[in-house]
């Protein structure tokens, strides 16, 4: 059951939710960055609330999410990035919404950041993608997401897992471990919230900068992730990615 919202906003500017990191407090500009987002969040119905187009369902603590699809195939390294991201080139989805106000929508639908799970298959001969130590959300699973995207087709709704749209180069199928994500929040440096800098909402290659990362064994490649033409609608298709919490 997801909190009142309005205690959320007041915890969300008094303690450091967005550091999966660090118990540091944010910086300025990331709480500057997180009290603009918070101010656009409206209730549209009861339970229900909009930030910026981003929908908000309480109870089911689902988060849709307005994007479209930017590339149909590539080699890939992200799955969404924001319209304006370093990363446009190496992803299948785009959207305009910012990342600080996913990351906000995300924390309002009680998901907690944490790296926790990121790292679980990986070969211990590989190195790791980062030396800090794992961080754990403050309720068990609370990181885990399941990802959605859905479209229409004609007068038909679709609606696929995100892992349909990605394939392992080596054995040209989606991995079965693609099927959940994890939210570990990016993170904060000088500038702010490093998400807002480089746009990266969801990687499939390991990066702490992006907001959600892929767990699948073979995450610490980033030549082992194409996208999958063939289950991806036309370029510049409108569609929702939708966020549950994962079973």
């Amino acid at each position: 059951m997801v909190r009142p919202f309005a205690t959320i906003l007041l915890t969300l500017l008094t303690l450091p939710f967005l550091r999966a990191q660090e118990a540091a407090a944010p910086k300025p500009d990331a709480k500057e960055q997180l009290e603009a987002a918070q101010k656009l969040l409206k209730q549209v119905s009861p339970g229900v609330f909009d930030l910026n187009g981003i929908q908000i369902t309480a109870a089911t603590r689902e988060v849709r999410i307005p994007c479209n699809i930017l590339h149909q195939k590539l080699p890939i390294e992200y799955a969404l990035c924001n319209d304006t991201g370093e990363k446009l080139h190496e992803t299948i989805l785009q959207t305009a919404v910012r990342p600080i106000q996913i990351q906000l929508a995300l924390l309002l639908a009680n998901y907690q950041p944490a790296t926790l799970g990121i790292l679980d298959k990986l070969d211990p001969k590989e190195e790791r993608p980062y030396r800090a130590k794992d961080t754990e959300p403050k309720t068990p699973g609370a990181n885990r997401l399941a990802i959605h995207v859905e479209w229409k087709d004609g007068d038909k709704v679709k609606r696929v897992p995100l892992s349909d749209f990605i394939q392992d180069i080596d054995k040209r199928k989606t991995p079965d471990d693609l099927d959940t994500w994890i939210f570990n929040g990016s993170q904060i440096d000088e500038t702010g919230f490093v998400a807002e800098q480089t746009g990266s909402i969801i990687s499939t290659y390991v990066d702490l900068s992006a907001m959600i990362n892929s767990p699948a064994k073979g995450n610490h490649r980033d030549d082992l992730w194409i996208s999958m033409p063939s289950n991806i609608p036309a370029e510049e298709t409108q569609v929702t990615l939708i966020i549950t919490p994962a079973k």
